[in-house]
């Protein structure tokens, strides 16, 4: 039962903050004032940057989302190593498909770092190996798939 009443005051909350942005919003046109953001601020409870999110939540969407119903960090896929690292690596793991017995892991990971490192750049996390690991063995396995 207090899961519930909890759904039910998350929705009468989440109703009442889009009540009042769409009441915000529908006073003014064009660019919001300080004094509108000051306002909402006030009557939500809402530091600034969230009363701003909201506002561009409804604007795209028509609906308020709650701030913790955003995802965290970075999306999936994401790639935030330089170009050079990121041919490091790729050519890293070419090598260590191409080695017969396929090596351990670790030692890969020590190759990226050494390779980085020969060049002068500050070697990637193992999970940053891992994951263009993992990457390179899945697009083989689609490539061995359609030529099959």
């Amino acid at each position: 039962m207090p899961e519930t009443e909890n759904a039910d005051s998350r929705k009468s909350i989440e109703k009442r903050r889009e009540t009042v942005v769409r009441a915000a919003l529908g006073r003014v046109e064009g660019k919001l004032s300080q004094a509108v953001i000051e306002e909402l601020k006030k009557h939500l409870g809402v530091s600034r940057a969230t009363a701003y999110r909201m506002i561009r939540s409804f604007r795209s969407c028509g609906a308020v989302v709650a701030p913790n119903t955003r995802p965290v960090g970075r999306p999936k896929g994401a790639r935030v190593l330089d170009p050079r690292r990121e041919t490091l690596i790729a050519e890293a793991i070419e090598h260590y498909h191409a080695m017969r017995p396929t090596p351990k892991f670790s030692e890969l990971v020590q190759a990226v770092g050494q390779r980085c490192r020969d060049e002068r750049l500050p070697p990637p996390n193992w999970r940053t190996v891992r994951s263009r690991l993992t990457d390179s063995l899945a697009g083989r396995e689609s490539r061995q798939d359609e030529a099959s």
